[in-house]
């Protein structure tokens, strides 16, 4: 089994938007084992009600996407989401689905990705850096847009 913790974020702080970002001690936890087939995702915690537990959820759409770009795919996977970030509230709830999804992945594929290769692809994957770089790095993030 893989587990992965991964912060809530801040970002657009002073006059860097879109560029500065900082992580808080809020975190979604995700866990993933292999198994002989198909994909089964448990959702506990914020947006039970909200976020899909197929093939479409966040997470597994940005594991899928470090799979396709290290070319590897597991036969099955058993995804549990333990969401501690509130949605919706300025918190970096997607940054942190989209960076625990690919840091997950990179372990499950063998960590072929640097962080600097996992940061652009969360890069692409959001649009811009600055929830997507605190969550993966930690701490106070600066990032060249």
């Amino acid at each position: 089994m893989f587990k992965v913790k991964i912060p809530a974020t801040t970002a657009n702080l002073g006059p860097g938007f879109d560029t500065f970002g900082m992580s808080l001690g809020l975190y979604n936890l995700i866990e993933v084992e292999k198994k002989e087939d198909g994909v089964e995702i448990e959702l506990v915690g914020y947006g039970v009600e909200e976020l899909t537990t197929d093939k479409s959820n966040l997470v597994y759409q940005s594991m899928l996407r470090l799979f396709e770009t290290v070319n590897y795919l597991p036969s099955g996977l058993k995804i549990k989401l333990i969401n501690r970030i509130p949605l919706a509230r300025g918190l970096g709830s997607s940054a942190a689905a989209i960076a625990g999804g690919l840091l997950v992945a990179n372990k499950l594929s063998g960590e072929q990705l640097t962080r600097e290769e996992l940061l652009n692809l969360a890069t692409e994957i959001e649009g811009h850096p600055d929830n997507v770089a605190p969550a993966l790095l930690g701490g106070i993030v600066v990032s060249n847009c």
